[in-house]
């Protein structure tokens, strides 16, 4: 089995799959975050204008694209011997990922490299402005992770003496590629960011708590809009240039989304959320009116990324079943994706503001 685009570099995620910094990085590299960073902002700023002006976000989205851009470069390291890396999954394998224990200065390098090439490829995307201002945000809270305040020394690390990173295509294969690295990244901020809430939780720690569910919020949103961006093509063109490559004779076994590591950490940790925190919306809003809409709003964008994911999914495949299923199925993948937002619209329901009715007939 080969890599779906075996041109772009290997990618290295950590095997603990923590996206977060421990250590302050280098002098140069922590500037250029700071700078990546706040050109990131003033895209999210201009792409929520209400003014609504064309060239300003034009010219936000030219600076932030050359700013993580240098970012990328400064950060680099000596690519990691990826040959005596194996992919965990056949998703590692198809999309170009591999995981190993790396230190903070990899780290940095490897997800700037990633953020780098996905804000690239949106600036030429065809995505709503609130999912690209998303996406952009959540690519402003993963940088500010990079480099965290009363952080230990900088960390090790072998600067590349001023290599220039590999630049994909613009083709859609190529977008399905780089957009899912990002939405891998953003799964595992996820998941690590839910698992504090719920630690914070646990121990009574309302505001660590509140925090990491604001920081979970914007990730899973960004994660959404990291999926549609990945689907930002006809479906004839998704027919015939990316369904195939993921299955038989393609690669030995049909591909899907469950198998995926980095979302099943992220649901992992949803899941422990939920029995954590099971008082009601209307219990927990009685004592903490602003923990209460917190959890409320992350698992609204939990709700929203899977009915999305149907939205996607209906738009690519039509009424077809999914590339796992077989032809006895008696179900559509939107069919199969609806059932599974109703059973977490049913988990969420007493937690949530407003939570879906809907319930499943002989669940």
């Amino acid at each position: 089995m080969s890599a779906a685009c075996p041109d772009i570099p290997i990618v290295v995620l950590p095997e603990n799959n923590v996206v977060r910094g421990r250590t302050s990085p280098a002098a140069p590299v922590g500037t250029a975050l700071t700078t990546a960073t706040d050109a990131l902002m003033r895209l999210h700023g201009e792409l929520l204008n209400p003014a609504g002006a064309g060239d300003a976000v034009r010219k936000a989205m030219d600076a932030a694209v050359e700013e993580t851009d240098r970012l990328a470069v400064e950060a680099m390291v000596v690519p990691m011997d990826a040959a005596a890396l194996k992919p965990i999954v056949p998703n590692h394998e198809y999309f170009g990922v591999r995981t190993a224990p790396v230190d903070d200065a990899r780290l940095v390098s490897e997800v700037t490299t990633i953020i780098a090439r996905t804000l690239r490829d949106l600036r030429d995307a065809r995505l709503d402005l609130n999912d690209q201002a998303y996406e952009v945000h959540a690519m402003a809270k993963i940088l500010e992770g990079l480099a965290p305040r009363d952080a230990a020394a900088p960390s090790g690390g072998t600067p590349t003496g001023g290599r220039s990173p590999y630049v994909p295509g613009n083709d859609e294969l190529t977008r399905w590629v780089i957009t899912h690295h990002f939405y891998f990244v953003l799964n595992l901020a996820a998941a690590e960011a839910v698992s504090r809430a719920a630690a914070g939780l646990v121990d009574g720690d309302r505001d660590a708590a509140f925090d990491a569910l604001q920081e979970a919020i914007a990730y899973v949103r960004g994660f959404t809009a990291a999926m549609i961006h990945s689907g930002d093509m006809s479906a004839p063109c998704y027919d015939a240039k990316v369904r195939p490559t993921m299955q038989p004779p393609a690669v030995p076994v049909a591909l899907t989304g469950r198998t995926q590591p980095e979302h099943k950490a992220f649901r992992k940790a949803m899941r422990n959320l939920v029995k954590v925190s099971a008082q009601p919306f209307a219990e927990l809003a009685a004592t903490d009116p602003e923990l209460a809409l917190a959890r409320d709003a992350l698992l609204e964008a939990d709700l929203q990324d899977i009915e999305r994911h149907i939205s996607v999914t209906a738009g690519l495949v039509g009424d077809d079943r999914s590339i796992v299923q077989g032809e006895a199925s008696a179900e559509s993948a939107v069919g199969v994706l609806r059932t599974m937002r109703h059973s977490r619209a049913e988990l969420y329901r007493d937690l949530m503001r407003f939570g879906d009715p809907v319930t499943l007939i002989g669940a």
